[in-house]
């Protein structure tokens, strides 16, 4: 089953929450941190909802095919999906879960998140391209062309100016969102980038490298700021809300737990028999998230 588990103070298991019958691929929290969103290979993406003492989960089905990457709005308002059936979906996170959908690219969709506004969609595909979307009217307003091979993952800066990306052409790049050109390029010497994710002060980003690694770089000089080796592949990082410690998992199972402010792990957590393909801190801090291959999510 794929797992998904929350943990506060010491990390130790509260939940373990079963529903998806495929590997899950991503996982958001509620601004309010009282529900979590999943979705998985299996097509579906499922509500958790984590205020009473039973945990109750809806199953919303719309996709045709693998659902790869899941965000909340940060008014907790409407929860965006991708899939590789090439489209994108917004929906409304209650019972009835009604959303209404647009096809973004040509080919599968690996990556979607929110502007800090909610006022664009932000996508990126095997199709090697990212696009900006309009949320209000699903218009497109722009691409941003560059990568050679298939797009991972992108993020928002906090402020909405900058862009980072991941792709499997072994760069991590940096754009400027109001001209759509491309900053800066990382090219790292081995490996390319899963997952990446921007501190809250904007400066500096953390990438998931397929070598098992996490690279810390600081984009206002262009510079390597830390270097962990932490799993075989890892698949997914999330900094803390506060911003001082990393979390990340990896196909090895295992959750790594890293004081960024000393520059040293601080836990390892053999959280999963399978696979980890997403963590998530909740808005909070007191607990994350994960899940993976086992099908079920595990909160701590």
């Amino acid at each position: 089953m794929s797992e998904i588990s929350i943990t506060k103070n010491d990390p130790c298991l509260e939940h373990n929450l079963s529903g998806h019958k495929k590997t899950i691929y991503g996982l958001a929290f509620h601004p309010a941190g009282q529900q979590l969103a999943s979705c998985s290979a299996d097509n579906s993406i499922m509500l958790w909802n984590l205020t009473k003492k039973s945990i109750r989960c809806y199953d919303f089905k719309g996709h045709s095919d693998v659902v790869t990457s899941i965000e909340f709005s940060s008014d907790g308002q409407l929860i965006a999906s991708c899939s590789q059936d090439r489209t994108v979906r917004l929906w409304i996170p209650t019972l009835k879960g009604g959303s209404t959908d647009f096809i973004a690219h040509s080919s599968a969709i690996r990556t979607v998140t929110f502007s800090p506004d909610d006022e664009q969609l932000l996508t990126g595909s095997n199709d090697k391209s990212m696009k900006l979307w309009n949320v209000q009217f699903r218009r497109f307003l722009c691409s941003f062309l560059g990568h050679t091979n298939w797009v991972r993952c992108a993020r928002f800066s906090p402020d909405g100016r900058i862009i980072a990306s991941c792709a499997d052409d072994r760069t991590l790049r940096i754009w400027d969102v109001s001209s759509t050109q491309c900053m800066h390029t990382f090219t790292p010497s081995k490996g390319s980038g899963n997952y990446v994710a921007f501190h809250r002060n904007g400066n500096s980003i953390a990438v998931a490298m397929n070598t098992g690694s996490v690279r810390v770089y600081d984009i206002r000089n262009n510079k390597l700021q830390q270097h962990y080796t932490l799993h075989d592949n890892t698949m997914c990082v999330v900094w803390h809300p506060y911003g001082h410690y990393l979390l990340s998992g990896g196909l090895d199972g295992t959750i790594k737990i890293v004081d960024a402010l000393e520059g040293r792990p601080l836990y390892t957590l053999k959280a999963h028999e399978k696979g980890i393909h997403c963590v998530r801190f909740s808005p909070d801090g007191d607990y994350f998230a994960s899940g993976g291959d086992e099908k079920h999510i595990m909160a701590s």
